[in-house]
């Protein structure tokens, strides 16, 4: 459990309210986004499976209410991202195999580190056009950028170090494996410098501005978890660490995650995993308190974490 002296702590609970006021202020608010990230960064360490009515009550403090997460997670069944079982009266809920795989990246990404050294080979995926059809290329396309891949032209997508076995899994997944074609190797003899050609693909200046404003937005929460003195509300931690997830994950999705020596030496992205990983560390375990006591009162109890859980943020 954290503490804070009173002072501080009051300062927490105002942080984690300017948060929330500000995600509620947005329109529209993204709820099905926001469910996955409970999920995804919550649920799916311990077992991924929670009761109807225990996700209604964690959404509750982010002020989502009952008739939102109900209609939110029916259309995320329905887009096939959460699987449902019954069993009498109450319905349960995981993600699908889909969502399995994206959180496996998404984890990877957010958790376990970046900026990977580089060998100098770009991984590189084309979709032919005349074999698979445009929906097909469409879904392809946006989950290969879920991936950290920039497109080079329409059917052309790119990276530096992407992993080629979650590219792999994916167009097994799709029965793609004989029409998608992933080739590796370095470019040669334009005299286009890295630099510029992830510049082609990827909008950094963009993604510079979005981790700016994320430092901004939590550097009033940052401040007051340096100095642990007094425990702090449980569910506030909860409402905080998963507002500092969801925000995090939404610009890694727009990342293209690539190595450090590939990118400007101020470049925000890395102040803003180093101040993610402090507010995280500092709220996990009051969070965690809280969620299952929550789950175990609604009568949804959930599962011990992985073994890979503590590992969070370690690097």
């Amino acid at each position: 459990m954290i503490t804070v002296d009173s002072g501080a702590c009051m300062r927490f609970e105002s942080a984690v309210q300017q948060l929330l006021g500000d995600f509620r202020a947005r329109r529209p608010v993204r709820a099905k986004s926001l469910l996955m990230t409970i999920f995804g960064d919550t649920l799916e360490p311990r077992g991924g499976c929670v009761w109807l009515g225990s996700l209604i009550q964690l959404a509750r403090p982010l002020g989502v209410s009952e008739s939102l997460v109900r209609t939110s997670v029916y259309r995320l069944a329905r887009e096939q991202w959460l699987a449902g079982t019954s069993s009498g009266r109450r319905s349960y809920y995981r993600l699908t195999p889909t969502g399995h795989r994206q959180f496996a990246n998404a984890e990877h990404r957010i958790y376990g580190g970046s900026n990977r050294n580089w060998d100098g080979d770009w991984r590189v995926v084309v979709i032919p056009r005349r074999s698979i059809n445009r929906k097909t290329r469409d879904t392809i396309r946006k989950e290969l950028k879920w991936q950290g891949f920039g497109m080079l032209a329409a059917d052309v997508l790119i990276h530096p170090t992407a992993d080629l076995s979650l590219v792999s899994s994916m167009l097994t997944d799709r029965s793609l494996t004989d029409k998608v074609k992933v080739i590796r190797g370095r470019s040669v003899g334009d005299g286009e410098s890295p630099q510029a050609l992830l510049s082609r693909c990827f909008d950094l200046d963009h993604i510079a501005r979005e981790y700016d404003l994320f430092n901004q937005r939590f550097s009033d929460l940052f401040d007051t978890l340096r100095r642990p003195r007094k425990t702090i509300d449980g569910e506030a931690a909860f409402v905080g660490r998963t507002l500092l997830i969801h925000e995090y994950r939404r610009i890694l999705l727009r990342d293209p995650d690539v190595p450090q020596t590939l990118l400007p030496s101020d470049w925000p992205g890395t102040k803003a995993r180093r101040r993610c990983a402090a507010i995280y560390r500092a709220l996990r375990n009051t969070s965690d308190q809280w969620v299952i006591r929550l789950c175990e009162k609604t009568g949804g109890p959930i599962e011990p974490p992985k073994k890979d859980y503590s590992e969070r943020f370690k690097r």
